[in-house]
C-alpha cells in the first residue's frame, strides 16, 4: 500500500466539501418536507452513509490510494441509491395515479400528489448528491496525481576510521658491563666419517623439437601478356623516271651547219 507522506490541501478540502454536500442533501430531504406527508425522508439514511464515508476518506487518505478509492466507491453507491429513492416517488405517482385534491375522498390504492415541500426536498437532494459525487471524484483525481515519496532513512553519522598510533620506538637498553665469564672447557673434536655423496640426478631427457610445418607453395605469378607484333610498314613504290623529250629536227640542222663550216 503506497502512503502519502504530506497533506495535500486540494484533496483534503475536496473530500470535506463532498461530505458537507452529502449531509446537506440528507438534511434537506427531512426538513423541507416536514409538517406533512414526507415520502422522501428515507433518502436521509443513504445520504448520511455517504457523508460518513467521505469524512473518513478525508481523515485517512494519507494511508494510501486503495483505501480512499474504496471509501469513495461506497459513498458514490449510497448517493446514487438515495437520489433514486427520491426520484422514484414522482415516477410512482405518475404511473399509478393520484387522488383528487382535498377535500375530495381518496380512493383505495391511490396516493396524494406531491406537496411543495416534497418537490423542494427532491430538487435539493438530487442537486446536492450530484455535486457530492463530482467533488469527491475531483479529490480522488488529485490524490492519484500525487507521487508517493519514498521514505528516506535518517542520516547516520559515520566517523572516519582513525589509524592506530604507531608503536613507540623501543628504548635502547642500557649498556650493562657484564662480568667476564670463565672460558668453557672444550672436549677434543671427534672425527666424523664423511657422508656419502648424494646420487647424481638423472640426465635430462631431450624434449622433442617442434615438427616443422610444410611450407605452402606459392601460386606462380601470372606473367604479363606480350602485345602482338605490329605489322611492318610498307615502303612507298619508287617513282617512275622522267623521260626526256625527243630532239626536234631544227636543232639537228643547226648542229650540222657549224660542223660543215
Amino acid at each position: 500500500m503506497d502512503s502519502i507522506s504530506r497533506r495535500e490541501p486540494s484533496v483534503l478540502w475536496s473530500f470535506w466539501l463532498s461530505c458537507g454536500l452529502a449531509a446537506t442533501g440528507g438534511v434537506a430531504s427531512l426538513l423541507l418536507a416536514a409538517g406533512g406527508t414526507n415520502r422522501i425522508a428515507g433518502a436521509a439514511i443513504p445520504f448520511g452513509i455517504a457523508a460518513a464515508a467521505m469524512a473518513v476518506s478525508a481523515l485517512t487518505y494519507q494511508r494510501g490510494r486503495p483505501l480512499a478509492t474504496a471509501l469513495y466507491f461506497l459513498a458514490g453507491i449510497a448517493l446514487v441509491y438515495g437520489m433514486l429513492s427520491i426520484i422514484a416517488v414522482p415516477l410512482r405517482l405518475a404511473v399509478l395515479g393520484t387522488c383528487p385534491s382535498a377535500p375530495a375522498a381518496c380512493p383505495a390504492g391511490f396516493e396524494r400528489p406531491m406537496t411543495s415541500g416534497e418537490d423542494a426536498g427532491l430538487a435539493v437532494g438530487v442537486a446536492m448528491g450530484t455535486l457530492a459525487i463530482l467533488v469527491g471524484f475531483f479529490g480522488l483525481l488529485m490524490l492519484f496525481r500525487l507521487r508517493p515519496q519514498v521514505a528516506t532513512p535518517p542520516p547516520v553519522r559515520r566517523e572516519a576510521a582513525v589509524p592506530p598510533p604507531a608503536p613507540a620506538a623501543a628504548e635502547a637498553p642500557a649498556k650493562v658491563q657484564a662480568e667476564p665469564e670463565p672460558a668453557p672447557v672444550t672436549a677434543p673434536p671427534v672425527e666424523q666419517e664423511p657422508a656419502p655423496p648424494p646420487p647424481s640426478p638423472p640426465p635430462p631427457t631431450p624434449r622433442p623439437g617442434p615438427t616443422p610445418r610444410p611450407r605452402a607453395k606459392k601460386a606462380p605469378k601470372p606473367q604479363p601478356e606480350l602485345a602482338p607484333p605490329a605489322d611492318p610498314a610498307e615502303l612507298p613504290a619508287p617513282e617512275e623516271p622522267l623521260e626526256l623529250p625527243a630532239p626536234s629536227s631544227q636543232a639537228d640542222l643547226s648542229e650540222d651547219e657549224p660542223s660543215k663550216t
